[in-house]
């Protein structure tokens, strides 16, 4: 983090400097030429603290947009991987080198470069990862109000367990670790069975449609009036974290940063603000918000006091070796695709069912089952 920081503050500086030079010649030749007096000097200075504030604001939207670290999330997930390694029987050195090269920061956009000549729009002043109780019609979302029954005990999770679609193939190698309390298995660095990055666009002549998405398979899909477009897929998303990964159960759904995001009607931001930068999450985000919480009658007053108390929910690039906090977490192709259609109008809100609304044209989930990472490479070193 420090070499960042350094290196946030160098490039300000030596821009500001680079562009000040005219300045200070022009301060020299005004010393020179005028008859002695302050304001020349004044205003050069005046330029020149503008000039300095205005590329050091540069110099952090850079630094936001283009020079990328690992989430905190990635972080907790290498540290505990070197933990595990060691368990394993590892060396120190050998378990940290295969911890770092396993998790790793996304690639730089293309957009990086677009950042000389454009500014990115204001963000909403919060962004968490969780679910947003409102009717969306500015950036931030409506904080339910305080009561009695928002204040929902916390969720007894210790006897789920993670839904077999989403656990270790027996032919996959992993190592057990534990993030914020819950036990994850990983291998290579990866979550087991992660979705395969596919992506089927949306025919150019739907121009106006809805996002719908299955917590139970993770599959998201078109809603539209149209028969022949109407539930065929789009991508495929991860909701929710460990033992409630895409699990519907109400206990899952009431709990806040672990549980997928519940089923009913959401909303998108306005339209300035449907796709923008999350400061906590620190990558584009598209904001959704619940409008209709659905199926109340399966959850008890605990439960549903528990889902509505829940902030905000994302869709979102899935990074190597991270879950999602009751997002949508897509893979990169993903991610760029249902982003585009956010940002252009053409997904006007989304619908999130439980079970599957589209049985017959739904396919089969494209889990990836296999892995290369093998336990043996852990003593290669040694």
């Amino acid at each position: 983090m420090l070499g960042f920081d350094r290196l946030k503050r160098c490039l300000a500086v030596a821009v500001a400097a680079l562009i000040l030079l005219p300045v200070q010649h022009a301060r020299a030749q005004q010393q020179t030429d005028a008859p002695a007096s302050d304001a020349p000097v004044s205003d050069a200075t005046s330029a020149a603290d503008h000039i300095a504030n205005a590329f050091s604001q540069l110099g952090d939207q850079i630094y936001d947009e283009c020079i990328f670290e690992l989430s905190e999330e990635q972080l907790d997930v290498q540290q505990a991987l070197i933990q595990a390694y060691v368990a394993q029987g590892a060396s120190s050195t050998y378990a940290r080198q295969l911890a770092v090269k396993q998790i790793q920061p996304p690639k730089l956009s293309e957009k990086c470069e677009e950042i000389r000549s454009a500014s990115k729009s204001a963000p909403p002043k919060d962004w968490s990862t969780d679910v947003a109780v409102a009717k969306p019609r500015k950036p931030e979302p409506v904080v339910p109000k305080a009561g009695p029954e928002r204040f929902a005990a916390p969720v007894a999770l210790a006897s789920k367990k993670v839904l077999p679609q989403w656990d270790c193939a027996s032919n996959v190698d992993f190592v057990t670790i534990r993030h914020k309390g819950y036990e994850r298995k990983l291998t290579g660095g990866e979550i087991c069975s992660p979705f395969r990055d596919i992506v089927h666009q949306v025919p150019e002549a739907l121009k106006s449609f809805r996002l719908g998405y299955t917590i139970r398979t993770g599959r998201l899909f078109i809603i539209a009036d149209d028969p022949q477009h109407n539930g065929k897929t789009i991508a495929w998303a991860i909701s929710g974290r460990e033992i409630c990964r895409n699990n519907p159960d109400p206990d899952c759904l009431a709990a806040r940063a672990v549980g997928p995001l519940p089923p009913g009607e959401y909303s998108f931001a306005d339209k300035s603000h449907r796709v923008t930068w999350g400061p906590t999450s620190k990558r584009m985000v598209a904001g959704v918000y619940l409008d209709k919480l659905w199926h109340k009658e399966r959850y008890t007053r605990a439960q549903t006091a528990a889902i509505l108390a829940r902030s905000n929910i994302a869709i979102h690039m899935r990074l190597k070796g991270e879950m999602s906090e009751a997002c949508l977490g897509l893979e990169p192709q993903g991610w760029t695709y249902v982003s585009g259609l956010i940002k252009d109008g053409r997904a006007t809100g989304l619908t999130v069912h439980v079970d599957e609304p589209h049985p017959q044209i739904a396919e089969a989930a494209p889990i990836m089952t296999a892995s290369t990472f093998s336990l043996t490479s852990l003593f290669k070193s040694q």
